[in-house]
């Protein structure tokens, strides 16, 4: 019998989920300086494709490097926190009535304030966008006009099809697992495509995609695909919201209004039992500390079969990263991918040293094979390293490093604000986000 079955069949009651922790909710300000800290973590992805990229080209110069560091302030500070405030505004009405909503982070409430929180975050959004047009035409030299084009169309195109295929998708159901349907298998495909742009972006600096297309091809693979494990593999856990443990069971409850069949409908390849004693939850049953995907889960799991595609394609782009390739030594490159990273998928616990084994088999193999250098097995080995990361969190842990960077940023920028605005106006804005109807 099912998790759902369960539920549905009067087994086991359905129950309200468990009321996280109250903690202070985000002020007004905190959230426009700053949408998403939890999701400073994917801020991390441009710089390391760069670096791979100067890697395998021997170096660049200084230019190129602060070229890259405008351009990571422009994706990560200005047109990727306006995307988030455009969703966020989207789904101002189901994130206020989340569960763990205090815990998100998303566009404080209440209800009652919508027209005045709404407001203020759509003006910093746009805000944010005219910012990213003024910085180029302020630093012409660094000819970052056609970059930061691509940033805004590819991040907004990802966004308006994301938005459209989420309002398709969810909104109907409460039902446990929620039932799939097309609408949200491709919403879990195109949450992928923002990966790509991230990760183009710092190869772009460094390569001319142009003339190597294959390399810009496989390299798109790999990051899509990375995306649909990291974005799927976090659903999965943020699901674990609408959860309580009863007798070593899971009981769900959701409603259509919560909107979120986008997550529950992944809890159909969580386990179906736990240890209470594992997962150091609280007496009330919440499971904010179980890290539901740690073990082996199912391989059609849609993070674990991007997984394996991720890994397949790093391996490729890594190949043709280091140099020429034949179709031969493609097919090589992608086997020896593939079967890693199943191995890794597999593994279970212990995962960590299976990367490490996978890497060394995967770097043996493309020198063995053509003398590829082994420099080209590094992306499989950061794909799969992310992978194992991604699906060892719980709740709790989840965004903990955008957590900890957030309350350095606010120490260190509040003063600045508070100059800026002035003391009554600082104390307006900082106390009306945290005030509650």
């Amino acid at each position: 019998m099912t998790t759902a079955q369960i539920v549905d069949s009067g087994v086991l009651p359905r129950v309200a989920p468990p009321v996280p922790a109250v903690r202070p909710a985000r002020s007004l300000l905190g959230y426009l300086l700053m949408p998403r800290p939890k999701d400073l973590i994917k801020g991390l992805l441009m710089p390391l494709t760069f670096g791979l990229a100067t890697l395998a080209a021997g170096g660049v110069d200084a230019w190129t490097v602060l070229r890259a560091a405008v351009a990571l302030v422009v994706l990560e500070l200005l047109v990727y926190p306006a995307r988030y405030q455009w969703n966020d505004i989207r789904g101002f009405a189901a994130d206020q009535r989340h569960p763990a909503e205090a815990d998100r982070g998303r566009l404080p409430g209440p209800l009652d304030r919508a027209h005045s929180h709404i407001t203020a975050s759509a003006a910093v959004a746009l805000l944010r966008l005219v910012l990213a047009a003024a910085l180029v035409l302020m630093l012409p030299s660094l000819q970052l006009g056609p970059i930061v084009l691509w940033m805004v169309l590819g991040v907004f195109g990802v966004a308006i099809a994301y938005e459209g295929l989420r309002a398709a998708a969810t909104g109907r159901s409460g039902a446990v697992p929620a039932p799939l349907s097309p609408a949200l298998v491709l919403l879990w495909i195109v949450v992928g495509a923002g990966y790509v742009v991230r990760g183009l972006t710092g190869l772009a600096l460094v390569i001319d995609l142009p003339r190597h297309p294959w390399t810009g091809v496989a390299a798109g693979v790999t990051l899509w695909a990375y995306g649909v494990a990291f974005v799927t593999s976090r659903w999965a856990i943020e699901s674990t919201a609408f959860a309580r443990l009863r007798n070593d069971r899971l009981v769900w409850r959701c409603e259509a209004r919560h909107a979120r069949e986008h997550l529950l409908a992944l809890v159909r390849w969580l386990p179906e039992r736990l240890d209470a004693r594992h997962i150091g939850g609280p007496a009330d049953g919440s499971v904010t500390g179980w890290a539901a995907l740690r073990g082996r889960t199912p391989l059609s799991a849609p993070w674990n079969l991007a997984a394996i595609v991720a890994g397949t394609a790093a391996v490729i782009s890594g190949r043709l990263l280091t140099g020429p390739a034949t179709a031969g030594d493609v097919a090589v490159a992608g086997v020896a991918g593939a079967v890693a990273a199943t191995a890794v998928v597999l593994a279970g616990r212990g995962r960590a040293a299976v990367v490490g084994a996978g890497a060394v088999l995967v770097a043996l193999t493309v020198w063995a094979w053509a003398g590829a250098p082994m420099l080209a097995a590094l992306p499989w080995a950061v794909v799969m390293g992310a992978y194992v990361r991604c699906v060892a969190g719980s709740l709790r842990t989840l965004g903990a490093l955008g957590d900890r960077v957030r309350a350095r940023l606010g120490v260190a920028l509040a003063p600045v604000a508070r100059a800026t605005l002035g003391r009554e106006t600082w104390q307006v804005l900082h106390g009306r986000g945290s005030a509650r109807a």
